[in-house]
């Protein structure tokens, strides 16, 4: 065999610019109301939770986000593969990291504190898109825990949104209106099943709300740039990538012909491995003569990301592909060469991939 001519899995130099970014399913932003951070060590996380988990609940009320409280985050960055990621932040950076992974519109970060019998609840309001702080607000109290957390999540945002009163709960339904009013004791069930996480109307709420807050991420769209490589060389060029849930799309070319393939991750975000059933087509000189050649084959390999590495904003989107396997490739010529006659050949080639992408 004269020429092998290895196409396959060379990244892109193009946009898609025919393809849209989906919008979002609901018309309010989202906001994901993080766990507060507890400042000192007298305050606990059972305080944060309860704390944080009110702020979200009392939030809700306002009718400006579509909200999603910390059992909610927790559960979309492990789905995410990312629940090693910090969820009790206490600076801008942390925050956005969050915001980016949620793909929430706005992010609100809190500390807790404590000394005596003085509290104090400080929170801040991040515009996840616009890299900043909007809005900051401190609550102090003087007295005891436990009229801390009833009274601080109200006056909080309260503060924080420049309001003079919250709107009331929502009204009870037909059947609690004909039961008998609850004791005391009964109300302070129903508060604590509130605060509860493994609680199990919480749980299909979370279930409900959390494929809303990742479904603009299922269809992702982006260039990539590499070197594809066997036994014969090293071939330059690229393409673009559409990503839909864990199945990805690659359509790649250069000077000399085109390639596509199609990948499955074993995670739709994040570090994953996956595999690559590909095909190409490419059409060149060699030693002056005109050969036509075709390639399909099979590819092993790992998608690591940049925020494994890189704490930057961008980084989340940009990621590396790495892959190695084997494919047949069957060539011919169309033209006589100096001796005469037509060359062509067939047999298995190794094949590998290393491309630079970056997915919106």
């Amino acid at each position: 065999m004269r020429r092998k001519k290895v196409i396959f899995v060379l990244a892109s130099m193009f946009l898609l610019s025919v393809l849209a970014i989906p919008g979002y399913c609901s018309e309010k932003p989202t906001c994901a109301v993080l766990l507060f951070h507890p400042d000192t060590a007298s305050s606990n996380i059972a305080e944060s939770q309860n704390l944080s988990g009110n702020f979200a609940e009392l939030l809700n009320r306002l009718d400006m986000f579509e909200v999603f409280d910390y059992n909610e985050v927790a559960q979309i960055l492990e789905r995410k593969n990312a629940a090693d990621l910090e969820q009790s932040c206490t600076d801008l950076g942390c925050a956005l990291k969050i915001g980016n992974k949620l793909n929430a519109d706005f992010v609100i970060y809190g500390i807790i504190g404590n000394v005596g019998s003085l509290f104090s609840l400080d929170t801040t309001l991040v515009n996840v898109a616009g890299g900043n702080e909007t809005q900051h607000a401190v609550y102090d109290f003087e007295g005891t825990q436990e009229a801390f957390v009833e009274n601080a999540p109200a006056e909080n945002i309260k503060s924080l949104f420049g309001l003079y009163e919250l709107p009331p709960a929502p009204e009870p339904t037909v059947s609690d209106a004909a039961a008998p009013s609850a004791s005391t004791e009964t109300q302070n069930a129903m508060k604590n099943a509130t605060a509860e996480p493994a609680d199990e109307s919480l749980s299909e709420t979370d279930e409900a709300d959390a494929p809303m807050a990742e479904q603009p991420k299922k269809l992702r769209v982006g260039p990539r740039i590499g070197i594809a490589a066997s036994n014969d060389g090293v071939e330059f060029g690229g393409g673009f990538e559409v990503q839909f849930s864990k199945l990805s799309f690659q359509l790649l070319l250069n000077g000399d012909g085109f390639a596509s393939g199609c990948s499955f991750y074993l995670h739709q975000d994040g570090n994953s491995p996956f595999v690559s059933l590909v095909g190409s087509y490419y059409d060149t000189k060699n030693h002056g003569v005109d050969e036509i050649g075709r390639i399909y084959g099979l590819l092993l390999g790992y998608r690591l990301g940049f925020d494994t590495f890189l704490e930057k904003d961008f980084a989340e989107n940009m990621n590396l592909r790495v892959g190695l396997g084997a494919g047949y490739v069957n060539w011919d010529q169309t033209e006589l060469n100096r001796d005469g006659k037509k060359d062509s050949d067939e047999e298995i080639i190794p094949v590998f991939e290393f491309t630079l992408g970056y997915m919106f």
